[in-house]
């Protein structure tokens, strides 16, 4: 087998195999998703686990499918580049609402842990009293 023949081979393998690992990935974060609204995925929080899942399915899908695409009879060419352009377009999209939504979620809680205790105010001295 000649070099790019190898290296086509092991991109195809990387790829399928990525989309099928992200693909499952999301379905985890589904299933821990039903009882929290946020989950835990490689030691961060995920805030909006849902809206993560669905963009992480939509990039695996289309990874499958551009793959999938050279194997696929003519007559499924045009139908699967539609389906692909859409598949991109959702990732994209929902991909950027996460994001902005995830940072959103992010500063909040920070702001909430660097919030000082409601009642402590008046036992530090602030001139009320003295």
């Amino acid at each position: 087998m000649a070099a790019f023949e190898m290296a086509s081979l092991l991109l195809i393998t990387v790829v399928i195999g990525g989309s099928t690992a992200i693909i499952v990935l999301a379905g985890v974060v589904l299933a821990r998703s039903r009882r929290a609204s946020t989950v835990r995925l490689f030691g961060r929080v995920l805030h909006h686990p849902r809206l993560w899942a669905t963009v992480a399915v939509s990039a695996g899908a289309a990874g499958l499918l551009s793959e999938a695409r050279e194997h696929m009879p003519s007559g499924w060419q045009e139908p699967s580049m539609n389906v692909l352009g859409v598949l991109q377009v959702a990732f994209s999209s929902l991909f950027f609402i996460h994001l902005y939504l995830q940072s959103r979620a992010n500063r909040a809680a920070k702001a909430r842990s660097a919030a000082p205790a409601g009642g402590q105010q008046g036992a530090q001295g602030n001139g009320v009293g003295a």
